[in-house]
């Protein structure tokens, strides 16, 4: 239920954009932005994890995180050996790499060309782009611009959805509000350009 007027966020008081008044569902929308949304539910259950917390600390099954230690990465290892010996000693220990479905992985060809996997395992080692070959640079250039499209692409492709969704939402009264201010806002640049 909303608390504070339509288009003022319930959590900090912060505008919502006029055209986010209400949800997809028609209700009006509570919060400004999904940050203020999980911090106003964290808020809300507080209480109710405190009481968990409470009648298991009743009950005795409550404990410390502080006192609990977690296994050191030599512990995990020696016990991760041990798991492997006990396997091999009763003849259940199995390469995985022999597995049909490993199998089928090992012999797909590799997703970069040979070059390009070359020049991304150089730059795992440490190597910076400088100490690459000509040729190797020219491919970690062409692989880097054609993440960047794929990203720039996506972007696009999420500010159309949302562009889209927020016309859906708007009025026709809105609208029309909307294309008068852009006429204004035209007609001052045509005149500040025009000098008149």
């Amino acid at each position: 239920m909303k608390r504070q007027p339509l288009g003022i966020c319930d959590l900090c008081g912060g505008p919502i954009p006029l055209a986010d008044w209400y949800t997809s569902k028609g209700r009006p929308r509570l919060y400004c932005s999904v940050e203020c949304k999980c911090t106003a539910n964290s808020r809300a259950g507080a209480p109710i994890r405190s009481k968990k917390i409470l009648a298991r600390i009743a009950r005795g099954e409550w404990q410390n995180p502080a006192e609990l230690r977690p296994p050191t990465s030599d512990e995990q290892a020696y016990r991760a050996r041990k798991g492997r010996r006990r396997e091999v000693a009763d003849g259940r220990w199995r390469n995985p790499a022999l597995s049909a479905d490993a199998r089928e992985k090992l012999s797909r060809p590799r997703k970069h060309n040979g070059l390009l996997h070359t020049v991304i395992e150089k730059l795992k080692q440490g190597l910076s782009v400088a100490n690459l070959s000509p040729d190797e640079q020219d491919a970690h250039r062409a692989y880097r611009k054609q993440l960047r499209d794929a990203r720039r692409d996506e972007l696009n492709r999420q500010a159309r959805e949302r562009y889209k969704l927020r016309q859906e939402q708007v009025t026709a009264d809105q609208r029309a509000e909307q294309r008068a201010k852009w006429r204004r806002a035209n007609k001052k640049r045509t005149k500040a350009k025009g000098g008149g």
